[in-house]
């Protein structure tokens, strides 16, 4: 499998969980501490993104992407974020709820995936988002400014 067939694999996964999928871009992105890394489903209009975790085993192509999952994904948007920074090595992402997950966006992360089970092989892919990862952070500076603005007097000698 090179990174096109895992990008493809990526992206079926996505797509069997999110209703209008087709409306998203997608970048894999590795979390802090033992999280599972997470597919982001990201889009300008409306301006969201929903973060969707991504177990290992999901990636095997021998099981289909169509199983329900046991986790939940979670949609970020104006309505409910709390929390949006850029770390400085990736981003934090807090919701109202008390949702919290700190993750990065990479060029070409290496990610696990387990293919054959019965002689427990674990291998890693080579991923290339380069160009995806550009336009993600692209995207997280028009969610930040576009948050910002909502707390940023339009007219600075307005604000005494």
């Amino acid at each position: 499998m090179d990174s096109e067939d895992l990008k493809k694999t990526l992206r079926e996964v996505f797509d069997s969980r999110i209703f209008n999928y087709g409306d998203y871009n997608v970048v894999y992105a590795n979390t802090s501490g033992s999280s599972d890394p997470l597919l982001i489903g990201y889009r300008r209009q409306p301006l969201e993104m929903v973060l969707c975790p991504v177990p290992s085993d999901t990636l095997d192509p021998d099981r289909p992407t169509t199983e329900t999952p046991t986790w939940s994904n979670t949609t970020i948007e104006l309505s409910n974020v709390a929390t949006l920074a850029d770390t400085g090595s990736g981003y934090q992402v807090e919701s109202v709820t008390g949702y919290r997950v700190w993750f990065d966006v990479q060029p070409t992360p290496r990610i696990p995936v387990t293919w054959d089970t019965s002689h427990d092989v674990d291998d890693q892919l080579q991923l290339e988002q380069t160009s995806d990862a550009e336009d993600f952070e692209r995207f997280m500076t028009l969610f930040m400014d576009t948050l910002d603005s909502f707390y940023t007097p339009s007219d600075p000698s307005s604000a005494q």
